[in-house]
């Protein structure tokens, strides 16, 4: 009989030291909630290269299809757009900033260049006094 008392103790204080340590099933488990992505504006600075293709203009004078590179920082660019048969006016220079929706519109006189920057990949149209373009180019490609 001693025995059974005995180990009636021991069993009793060892569900009280259980229970006082918080090792119960009284307790819910613990939640775990996923951390959202930090997002903000997609990063665009970079060197882009791709092709220019003739839209509006003489192929002989204007070209067809060529390179075209573009260097972006602090989300701002200048293109200068060659037109040595234009004498009055051989070099447009557009100067933009690209908007956080990925959007930018250039102009210089009655030229423009305008377009959307997104994921890394630049898509536009560019028109100056004689020959006008699309372009593409991405941020990865190199010529």
């Amino acid at each position: 009989m001693t025995r059974i008392r005995n180990f009636t103790a021991v069993l009793t204080a060892s569900a009280s030291l259980l229970a006082s340590t918080g090792c119960t099933n009284d307790q819910p488990p613990r939640q775990s909630y996923p951390i959202a992505p930090i997002s903000g504006p997609e990063p665009v600075d970079g060197t882009y290269n791709g092709l220019k293709q003739l839209l509006r203009g003489d192929e002989t004078s204007c070209g067809n299809t060529d390179e075209f590179h573009l260097q972006i920082s602090g989300r701002q660019f200048t293109y200068r757009l060659l037109q040595p048969q234009a004498d009055w006016r051989p070099v447009i220079v557009f100067g933009a900033t690209i908007a956080p929706d990925g959007t930018f519109n250039a102009v210089s006189g009655d030229s423009f260049m305008r377009g959307t920057l997104k994921q890394g990949h630049i898509h536009g149209e560019m028109s100056g006094d004689v020959c006008g373009f699309s372009f593409d180019a991405d941020r990865t490609g190199t010529w």
